[in-house]
């Protein structure tokens, strides 16, 4: 029976996890207890900021002596479909200071969300206030389009193809269309140049991109910002969407469709991945979500 005074007690012991700490010892259960799931789990011993030790959910591959932060993430869902999260950790990311211009060892800044969310937006603003910040573009085999601005790099699906076959592609997605064929990717060229270059790169993404540039580089080397719009219920947030893309005026009523299908899945993809996100932040004002960026961002919050 769940009382009060226990209640109480979880709370408590579940803010005292809440601190960073140190990787001591570490191990991976092939077959977790039951109710955890089928996937195995890291399981390590971290000895937290006030000197106490906890055990806990690792994320990523974990290192002794590893500093560590951390974060809420699902933890199992019973058979009602009933939803725990716990705390697991993940690694701190550490950068050398962008006003050094020295080359980055695979930092990248992250910003994903659905068409419309204002990803574009919040990025190009980044890029004018902090000469340091780069955008990669995007490579994509749509047609260029009224209202694109630089973003993209357009090429045939047949070097698309060639590109993918040659390791040249880091992370791309094949989006769903009823109109068009639709491919977009992002070259480890592009992003090596940025680094080499002592910029800080930052990519628009969405879900099978973020995925494919976390896989790539690894976790710890995304400082990711998931992006939603206003509303207090899914349908909410789609009609926020919907209202904005009209508003941009850039797509057919059969683009929207299709635009409004994928945003339905990213939407679900904020909850099913939460683990590849550090911040996720409401767009229901520009200058609020900048300036949080800036103050999460090494480098930026001078």
């Amino acid at each position: 029976m769940t009382t009060p005074p226990i209640l109480h007690r979880q709370n408590a012991k579940r803010s005292k996890k809440l601190q960073d700490g140190t990787v001591l010892s570490w191990t991976t259960m092939s077959h977790p207890l039951e109710g955890f799931g089928n996937r195995p789990r890291t399981v390590g011993l971290i000895e937290l900021e006030d000197g106490s030790r906890t055990l806990g959910q690792l994320l990523g591959t974990p290192m002794i002596g590893q500093r560590v932060r951390p974060r809420m993430v699902l933890s199992s869902v019973n058979v009602e479909g009933l939803r725990t999260y716990d705390v697991a950790y993940e690694a701190l990311v550490t950068v050398p200071s962008a006003i050094e211009r020295k080359e980055f060892p695979g930092y990248i800044l992250a910003l994903t969300g659905p068409s419309g969310v204002g990803k574009t937006t919040v990025s190009r603003m980044l890029v004018k206030m902090f000469g340091h910040v780069e955008s990669v573009p995007i490579l994509t085999t749509r047609e260029r389009r009224d209202g694109d601005d630089g973003e993209y790099k357009y090429v045939s699906k047949e070097k698309f193809t060639e590109f993918l076959k040659k390791g040249e592609i880091i992370a791309f997605a094949h989006l769903p269309s009823s109109t068009e064929e639709r491919w977009y990717g992002y070259r480890k060229e592009d992003i090596q140049k940025i680094w080499k270059r002592g910029n800080l790169p930052v990519v628009i993404t969405e879900m099978h991109l973020l995925r494919g540039i976390a896989e790539h580089y690894g976790r710890r080397s995304i400082l990711s910002f998931g992006l939603l719009p206003p509303g207090k219920s899914k349908r909410a947030m789609l009609s926020a969407l919907l209202h904005r893309l009209r508003l941009r005026g850039r797509e057919t009523e059969e683009h929207l469709k299709d635009r409004l299908a994928n945003a339905a899945k990213d939407l679900e993809f904020f909850r099913e991945r939460a683990d590849l996100f550090d911040r996720i932040l409401v767009n229901d004002d520009l200058q609020t979500v900048v300036e949080t960026v800036r103050q999460h961002v090494p480098g930026l919050a001078k």
